[in-house]
């Protein structure tokens, strides 16, 4: 179980790590207005192209380390609006306040988020989170309570960018649907793409490994570029990770991302690739992505089901699929 951080000292210094790990990424800073419920206040936001993503840190005494992130590239001057926050207490345990620094049984420091949104409109708080954000759940000590809360992702991790990147891409599409139709609303081949507001767990029990977790949307997102590089199109709807669509709208694959091989994970996820792709037209292959491959008894199971095995490893915050190729001359053409 994760642990809350109390400690004042403790909680500056993630704050700064957590502050300068987003900066380093941000390509240049944009005067702009914040925009909150009755104000506005003037800022300079860190703007990355490659997150995707722009973001705005300060302390407010006696209050809060406050960190407010938007999506898209702001103009100059424009008064803008925050599409999350993930604040700190100062120290100690503060429910009111979204964000948290908890430490797991490895001394590792995750960034949480209590589910606490803000925008000034109905329908747009605590349940809206608890109901539509999929993501990576976990229970932390919380003082004198045990309180579920969504994993952001590792403060010592090299994807730790990222990881908050799709965070608030997520949260910016749960908002979307909040104000349209459902979040859950079949997609056709015509607007085929990868839903990251799909991807992860539904509210509920905690993960075997909430670090590792992080990373599986990256993972998805990895892979569906690098398949669109061969000329095929790639989403998903919230039941398999990813699949492979060719120009004539033919699914030619099914993939699900493990990001641990673990015998309970490559059941989970053999089973989901089984149920959900039989009757699907064209036979498309069942291919399941891993960091490592498994003992070779269960990739000769895996064979007989006819599951196929990708495997991946890490370039920095990149994962890399040196035998996607492999699979191109059957589901490229």
């Amino acid at each position: 179980m994760l642990k809350v951080v109390e400690n004042e000292s403790s909680v500056r210094r993630y704050q700064r790590q957590f502050a300068r790990a987003l900066k380093a990424a941000a390509d240049e800073t944009i005067p702009v207005k914040l925009g909150h419920p009755g104000a506005s206040e003037k800022a300079k936001v860190a703007w990355s192209e490659r997150l995707g993503i722009w973001f705005f840190s300060r302390k407010i005494a006696g209050s809060r380390h406050w960190n407010a992130f938007g999506v898209g590239r702001p103009e100059g001057g424009a008064v803008i609006a925050i599409t999350c926050e993930i604040n700190f207490p100062l120290c100690g345990i503060d429910r009111r306040t979204g964000g948290a620094f908890a430490e797991d049984r490895e001394g590792r420091i995750c960034v949480v988020h209590r589910g606490k949104l803000g925008g000034g409109r109905k329908g747009i708080g605590k349940s809206l989170f608890k109901n539509r954000y999929r993501g990576v759940w976990e229970v932390i000590d919380d003082g004198s309570e045990e309180t579920p809360v969504a994993v952001i992702g590792v403060l010592q991790s090299p994807r730790f960018a990222r990881q908050v990147a799709q965070f608030v891409r997520k949260i910016a599409l749960v908002k979307e649907a909040a104000v349209a139709r459902s979040s859950q609303a079949e997609l056709t081949f015509d607007d085929l793409f990868v839903r990251e507001d799909l991807l992860g767990a539904r509210y509920g029990g905690p993960v075997r490994e909430p670090g590792a977790e992080c990373d599986h949307g990256l993972i998805v997102r990895d892979l569906a570029e690098d398949l669109k590089k061969s000329g095929l199109q790639t989403g998903n709807d919230g039941r398999l990770d990813l699949m492979a669509v060719d120009h004539g709208g033919r699914v030619r694959a099914f993939f699900q991302v493990l990001t641990e091989t673990t015998l309970p994970g490559l059941h989970e996820g053999a089973a989901q690739l089984l149920l959900n792709a039989p009757d699907t037209p064209g036979s498309p292959l069942l291919i399941l992505a891993l960091p490592t491959p498994p003992e070779t008894p269960l990739r000769e199971k895996l064979k007989r089901l006819n599951i196929h095995l990708l495997i991946y490893q890490w370039a920095g915050e990149r994962a890399i699929f040196a035998g996607l190729s492999a699979f191109f001359p059957r589901i490229a053409y």
